[in-house]
């Protein structure tokens, strides 16, 4: 569906507007339109999400610098397979951007899908047995103390997942599988937080929790040395 760049852009306040700009290389143009829909269900309904050939938007209204960065680091997790430079744009240069975009090029908005496209039997096994979560490659660090202490460590032993962020109220977890609804609501219940899964492998989640069982000794360890 092509967008109707005119009239948006007569509604668009330059004022708490912010834009992702994620330019992709052509080889992960195919690549870059499956991610878009990702971002599409991961964003708020009133954001919009724009797509140009190897280029995708995602425009943000109403939102702060740090907030723009926070879904800046989230959609990050989005684009595990395509190979692209992400820019943050804000107010004044954001709108300039849409504004030259619009008369140079054809816009697109993605829509969310009500149902999931028909794919080939073997990428759509490929794909259930992904469950469809967002791939988290690597950290760069462990996670903080601060932030592990927003999850149960014997919940995270006991079902093999990890706190690896925590953003706008909602907790992520890495873990291997998508867990059920029933097991999500149990983790917002206890956690007070909304649930955002992120899919990695089993020896980065081993690695952390060996991490966390390390730091909770230290801990420990400290608390009863001051006590002696």
């Amino acid at each position: 569906m092509e967008w109707a760049s005119e009239h948006y852009l007569e509604q668009v306040d330059s004022a708490q507007l912010a834009l992702l700009y994620i330019q992709a290389s052509q080889q992960s143009c195919i690549a870059l339109q499956l991610a878009a829909q990702r971002i599409r269900r991961n964003v708020r309904s009133s954001d919009t999400v724009l797509l140009l050939d190897t280029d995708c938007i995602v425009v943000l209204s109403h939102v702060t610098v740090d907030g723009a960065q926070v879904v800046a680091r989230r959609v990050y997790a989005l684009l595990a397979d395509v190979e692209f430079e992400l820019q943050i744009l804000c107010d004044n240069a954001a709108l300039a951007l849409l504004q030259r975009l619009q008369c140079e090029r054809t816009i697109n908005a993605v829509e969310k899908e009500e149902r999931s496209p028909q794919l080939p039997t073997s990428m759509m096994r490929r794909v259930l047995d992904r469950d469809e979560l967002p791939y988290l490659a690597f950290l760069a660090n462990y996670p903080s103390h601060r932030l592990l202490h927003l999850f149960p460590y014997e919940l995270a032993c006991r079902h093999h997942c990890v706190p690896v962020g925590a953003e706008r109220g909602v907790l992520t977890l890495a873990t291997c599988r998508r867990f059920d609804h029933e097991l999500i609501m149990q983790f917002c219940n206890i956690t007070q937080r909304g649930i955002f899964q992120v899919r990695c492998e089993a020896s980065m989640i081993d690695d952390i929790l060996k991490y966390w069982k390390r730091t909770m000794f230290y801990k420990e360890e400290k608390n009863d040395s001051q006590h002696i």
